[in-house]
């Protein structure tokens, strides 16, 4: 009875030292949450423009964090509906959306392939973007912050619409033209449960 006994107490300690290791190096899942900006910044023959989004946006992050530090991460996804972005002119956002192809192809999303390094205020990264129905491979690096249990991101991207196999809208039978590159910037905060 006493060897039976013993050999509990030794199986239950060992079970308890593996879940305290592991939970010491689990990451914890954080979600989009707050207040998000994302934008997509352009020119055209006639004036430089932006759309933004601000709402409608989802995703979560496998994170570990330790002294306000992000010491690992993994698992990033974000999507973003193609009728969040707004310029303040509806024929613009109307002309966008048909570019971006946005009936067939609803969502703009981020997937994370690689991380490639990890600072006191910095993460950099390879993800998949795709847009229009097209997925392209892009580093991408952002700025952190770590308050509590949130996690705030801050960066931004340069792309081209052809490289996604879009045509750059057009307007007004052709005479106003949008120039291919833009930039793609973001202010996001992902929230654990904790």
């Amino acid at each position: 009875m006493k060897k039976a006994i013993h050999i509990i107490a030794k199986t239950t300690w060992v079970v308890f030292l593996t879940l305290a290791a592991f939970a010491v190096n689990a990451q914890e899942k954080y979600t989009l949450s707050g207040d998000q900006v994302i934008k997509v910044s352009g020119t055209s023959t006639i004036h430089d423009w932006d759309m933004v989004a601000k709402s409608g946006m989802s995703g979560d992050i496998q994170l570990k964090t330790e002294n306000g530090v992000i010491t690992a991460l993994e698992g990033l996804k974000l999507t973003i509906p193609v009728n969040t972005l707004k310029s303040g002119k509806s024929s613009m956002d109307k002309n966008a959306y048909e570019a971006l192809k946005s009936k067939a192809n609803p969502k703009i999303s981020f997937e994370l392939v690689e991380v490639l390094g990890i600072t006191p205020d910095t993460v950099k990264v390879k993800g998949k973007l795709t847009v229009a129905g097209t997925s392209k491979l892009i580093p991408l690096e952002a700025k952190y912050i770590v308050n509590g249990n949130a996690v705030d991101f801050a960066g931004k991207h340069e792309i081209t619409f052809t490289e996604f196999k879009i045509d750059p809208p057009t307007a007004m039978f052709n005479t106003i033209k949008t120039g291919d590159n833009l930039t793609l910037s973001f202010n996001t905060q992902f929230k654990s449960a904790r």
